[in-house]
């Protein structure tokens, strides 16, 4: 049996070398966290049904579609950006046919 050296050892070496934290901060800066497709789709469906007044609700529907394209622009090249433009499609049609907001 050969030996092999412990988790930590390896841990130690990376972090003395500055590997590991460099590659924590890589991560976070440029995988943010994102909602879901879900999660947005279910924000903009109560943004529909919420008595607002058209510049509020104009506001809010901006800030969720920009949410929900800097996820989309951030998920390129993944399984989740077709969902993620699917949504957008989505918002963007159900937008326009407000009766009460054109």
């Amino acid at each position: 049996m050969t030996d092999i050296a412990p988790r930590d050892t390896f841990r130690t070496k990376l972090s003395s070398e500055g590997r590991l934290n460099h590659s924590a901060k890589s991560i976070s800066v440029h995988s943010p966290m994102h909602r879901t497709v879900e999660e947005l789709s279910f924000a903009f469906v109560v943004l529909l049904n919420q008595p607002l007044a058209r510049t509020e609700a104009a506001n809010r529907f901006e800030r969720l579609w920009n949410e929900t394209n800097e996820a989309a622009s951030a998920s390129l090249g993944t399984e989740h950006a077709v969902s993620y433009i699917a949504l957008l499609k989505d918002m963007d049609a159900r937008w326009r046919c407000l009766r009460v907001l054109n």
